[in-house]
């Protein structure tokens, strides 16, 4: 084994130890859906197991996507805190930030989006239909604001809750 085979294959956690969704999403179904399935509100469509937003030529079904009925039901799947010093004058840079890269995850995974932003005057709370966003979101603000980031996702809970908070810089 090369050196960087040794490297990754020590820092991978073995599939059987990984830690499991702590509960059942209910926006998601536990069974395939036939490809072609199309969202009726976003045009997402359904094809080989997965979202896409590759238009299918053979559309047979009409449905609502789980990331639509998250946003229709006002129901996320994770939650984003931003807050400290340092975010009062840097709100809108912020902001762009996250939603340039909530753009680009959206255009590889349709059902992680950006579905609401709280602004108040101390805080910021970004709500996303998916967890993974929330991670990609909180993590791509360490990389360019640094600051602290703490992600938690509660027993029994769905929502997977991320706080970001980083003092006013002198």
């Amino acid at each position: 084994m090369n050196r960087t085979n040794e490297r990754t294959a020590t820092t991978r956690m073995r599939r059987d130890q990984q830690p499991q969704a702590h509960t059942d999403d209910s926006y998601r179904s536990p069974l395939r859906m036939r490809s072609g399935t199309a969202c009726s509100k976003c045009g997402a469509t359904y094809e080989n197991g997965r979202w896409t937003w590759h238009a299918s030529a053979d559309k047979t079904r009409q449905i609502v996507c789980p990331a639509c009925r998250r946003i229709l039901d006002q129901v996320p799947a994770g939650e984003l805190v931003l807050a400290g010093g340092y975010l009062a004058p840097r709100r809108d840079e912020v902001l762009g930030l996250l939603r340039n890269e909530a753009a680009g995850e959206a255009q590889q995974h349709p059902l992680e989006r950006i579905m609401a932003v709280d602004a108040q005057p101390d805080q910021v709370t970004v709500r996303t239909t998916g967890p993974h966003l929330v991670r990609r979101l909180g993590e791509a603000l360490t990389r360019a604001h640094q600051g602290q980031l703490t992600i938690s996702y509660g027993d029994g809970e769905g929502l997977l809750r991320a706080h970001w908070t980083r003092s006013a810089s002198k």
